[in-house]
């Protein structure tokens, strides 16, 4: 029995041996494991992001009192846009999308001051190019959120009479994109070492004509796919320990766990 299962092993641990031999020896195989991963994390970490910064904007005040300035002067506190022309003429905001010079176009209506010190809820029209319907979503979010802050703001004692919905995420507040795309090339890459190329392996054995000689070798079909699927789920370990490390020290992303249990369930 023990001479059994020592040869099980043995046998499982060539296969695993040749297994890491081949897959050094072709160029392309190393392409994928190696060179793959390093583009999709950069891919995700800078070219794919969900954020908006300085968005260009358009104003129209037709107020023009202090108030309609401290509007304008929230939107551009806070970050996310970029006043880049103002006008008095609603056909201005129009041709500003139309040709690109704007993404977002906010049109302040006469009577705006009154009605909020008043406790009426002025009116604020936002305009946004819908061409990117990804950075439309979220400017227009960002834009209500300023108007109904600056509103209740403004509103003071009245509005802490109304109920009002106070959001927090916990685990990004920032709400980063790059914290949500990084960690989710981890997936990827393990989908991707562990499914596909353990699929490729096999094929190649038969497109090199070595498959016949597993099928009449001594190794059972058990031993076979343990000898194909631990050298790359080892593999896809050590991808996992670097995408880890570059996502903690280049791209800053917060880790809150336990290290053994992410390695445990990947």
């Amino acid at each position: 029995m023990n001479c059994d299962r020592a040869g099980r092993v043995e046998r499982v641990f060539e296969m695993v041996r040749k297994e890491f031999r081949q897959i050094f020896r072709d160029p392309r195989m190393r392409r994928v494991i190696f060179v793959a991963p390093m583009i999709q994390l950069i891919v995700f970490g800078y070219a794919v992001s969900t954020d908006i910064r300085n968005t260009s904007t358009i104003v129209v005040d037709h107020d023009r009192t202090q108030r309609s300035r401290e509007l304008i002067d929230a939107f551009t506190a806070s970050g996310y846009f970029r006043i880049v022309e103002a006008s008095t003429e609603p056909r201005d905001v129009v041709a500003a999308l139309d040709h690109g010079r704007a993404i977002v176009g906010v049109v302040i209506p006469r009577g705006f001051t009154p009605d909020v010190e008043g406790g009426v809820g002025g009116d604020v029209q936002i305009l946004v190019d819908g061409t990117n319907s990804n950075t439309a979503l979220l400017a227009r979010g960002y834009a209500e959120r300023i108007v109904q802050q600056f509103g209740a703001r403004i509103a003071g004692a009245d509005a802490s009479q109304t109920v009002t919905l106070d959001e927090r995420a916990w685990f990004n507040p920032d709400l980063a994109s790059r914290n949500y795309n990084v960690p989710a090339v981890i997936g990827v890459i393990i989908m991707l070492v562990s499914l596909l190329l353990t699929a490729l392996a096999v094929v190649r054995e038969r497109e090199i004509g070595t498959l016949e000689q597993l099928q009449v070798s001594p190794l059972t079909p058990g031993e076979l796919i343990a000898g194909k699927t631990i050298p790359f789920g080892l593999i896809g370990l050590a991808d996992l320990t670097f995408i880890t490390i570059v996502a903690f020290l280049w791209f800053n992303v917060p880790f809150r766990g336990a290290l053994p249990l992410l390695f445990g369930s990947s």
